[in-house]
């Protein structure tokens, strides 16, 4: 399919409002595209799903791959989880965790990072549940015709009042708000950076390579036997690390240059860390081979990269995902399902009709929310990392952990765990814990705006009413023999007015319904693309 930009039609025009009577005015939400299906995406398309906006989700991939890993999450996501009626089923498959253990490669624990106070301080355990559950229950939440598969993003092209993205495929999607959600090597970040680096308006530090810095060897073992592995028995999942003093992989200075889901790959790493020693709560010296031999297939090499971006925004483009994280923190995915809880909230509060500065408000405000959250958890991982290395740096840091009191571990854990963002639109849900939740600039702001909205449609159908009683009384006032009730009789201003606003309602209702009958045969892109959003209004509860 041929690409003319000039060819594509600016779909935004049919959202302008329009007038209907003296009293009734129609509008539309912004239409949003998500590029990428990853926990970031997923949450970001429940929240607008339960918002009421108009969505699609697009992945490149024909079925979901999942590197069978394990995802850390901890109170921090709760009320998330919570307001789309996810915890319940989330905690059925998860298993908590109140601690971290550094072991030697001797087996012998070295030190314990505790967080026993959890509950009480915040409300929720930490826990750990598996990457594929967790991301499968998110696209659970998400009607079908949400998210489209096989749609790999190429480029877009920016408009006054559009972006219109260009697939693989040769379709053309026009869209109000365009969410690159695909990774660090998102399709939709190069786009970006491409045109505000021709643009002269890049920061330099973000068209610096990334740095691949960690190797790791993921997969998941069939159910053990607790015989075998008498940890799995244990209430508390077990959360270690194993400082090796010279076996493969356990220098976490090494630098890797490839990525790869392949497995033959992944089965020569294994080869290499097989004699790597592990603490399953039993007798004798296990190794990682213990573990392999009831691993599958989905076992799998991956290379994680860091990188802190400083450009989240431009136009009508805005990105998901800018801190790439290392993975020894345990808070990647928490701060994906933070970016997506502000950036939800920014975009439902946005004007139905909005102008892009409207937009680059909005964008700005979750920039500056996120950031300051963003770079602490870069920091605090990167710290976490340093604790398996072999340098002078890594050994003060292990010993710090080790002899720290009880009450400075306290307080980081509160710092880590202060920040429980949620959505404005959707039920409050207050703290349980006894420490309270940071302030969410995205959160208040969505909500006042909300509740302007709520004010604004009462006042509106209070003076409808007004009309219609107006009318009613005017109704009965006419004898139906009147020649004023003959079709050649003038109506009044108000009857006029009524009469108007029913005919139009009258015939968009029969144009709604033969357009509807006409796309049952499209794609679920088609139907995006011309019909009308159509928003819930939100709720907006304060307490």
């Amino acid at each position: 399919m041929s690409w003319n930009p000039a060819s594509v039609k600016d779909a935004t025009q049919e959202a302008r409002p329009r007038t209907i009577g003296p009293q009734y005015i129609e509008t539309q939400r912004p239409k949003v595209i998500i590029v990428g299906a990853g926990i970031a995406g997923l949450s970001l398309g429940v929240l607008l799903q339960m918002a009421g906006t108009e969505f699609r989700i697009l992945e490149r991939v024909t079925e979901f791959e999942h590197a069978e890993s394990a995802i850390f999450l901890n109170a921090m996501t709760q009320k998330f989880f919570k307001q789309i009626g996810a915890l319940e089923e989330i905690m059925s498959h998860a298993k908590l965790t109140n601690s971290i253990i550094v072991a030697n490669e001797n087996r012998k624990i070295e030190y314990t990072l505790e967080f026993n106070e959890q509950v009480k301080l915040f409300g929720s355990n930490g826990y750990i549940i598996p990457r594929r559950v967790l991301h499968n229950i998110l696209v659970s939440r998400i009607e079908r015709q949400n998210i489209v598969m096989g749609k790999r993003v190429l480029t877009y092209i920016p408009g006054n009042r559009y972006v219109t993205v260009k697939c693989s495929t040769g379709d053309l999607i026009t869209c109000d708000i365009l969410v690159g959600a695909d990774g660090v090597f998102s399709a939709v970040r190069q786009n970006l950076y491409n045109e505000l680096d021709v643009k002269g308006l890049l920061p330099p530090k973000d068209s610096q390579d990334i740095v691949l810095s960690t190797v790791r060897l993921v997969g998941q073992t069939i159910p053990l036997d607790p015989e075998e592995f008498p940890a799995v028995k244990d209430e508390y999942c077990q959360f270690v690390r194993i400082i090796g003093d010279d076996k493969p992989y356990s220098d976490s200075n090494k630098v890797f240059a490839n990525t790869t889901f392949d497995y033959s790959q992944a089965l020569s790493m294994a080869r290499e860390i097989m004699d790597f020693p592990i603490i399953t709560g039993g007798p004798g010296e296990p190794t990682m081979k213990d573990f392999l031999k009831y691993t599958t297939t989905s076992l799998k090499k991956i290379v994680l990269e860091e990188k802190l971006f400083k450009t989240w925004y431009h136009g009508r483009v805005v990105l998901l995902g800018n801190g790439n994280m290392n993975p020894s923190g345990g808070s990647g995915a928490t701060n994906s399902i933070h970016d997506a809880i502000s950036l939800a909230n920014y975009i439902v509060s946005l004007p139905h009709w909005c102008e892009q500065k409207d937009i680059d408000h909005r964008f700005k405000a979750y920039q500056d929310e996120r950031m300051p959250w963003i770079k602490e958890a870069f920091e605090s991982n990167k710290l976490f990392k340093g604790m398996v290395e072999k340098s002078l740096k890594a050994t003060m840091i292990r010993l710090y952990a080790k002899t720290m009191t009880a009450a400075v571990a306290r307080s980081a854990m509160m710092k880590m765990n202060s920040n429980r963002p949620q959505a404005a639109f959707l039920e409050y849900v207050p703290d349980t814990g006894t420490v309270p939740s940071e302030y969410q600039p995205s959160y208040h702001f969505t909500l006042e705006i909300l509740k302007a909205r709520a004010v604004e449609d009462a006042e509106a159908a209070a003076r409808a009413q007004e009309m219609n009683d107006n009318a009613a009384n005017e109704m009965s006032h006419i004898s139906p023999s009147s020649p004023v009730m003959t079709s050649k009789s003038p109506l009044t201003p108000a009857l006029a007015a009524i009469a108007e606003a029913s005919a139009i309602a009258t015939a968009r209702s029969a144009a709604n319904a033969a357009a509807a009958a006409a796309s049952l045969p499209k794609n679920a892109l088609e139907t995006f693309q011309n019909t009308p959003s159509k928003a819930k209004k939100p709720v907006a509860t304060v307490v």
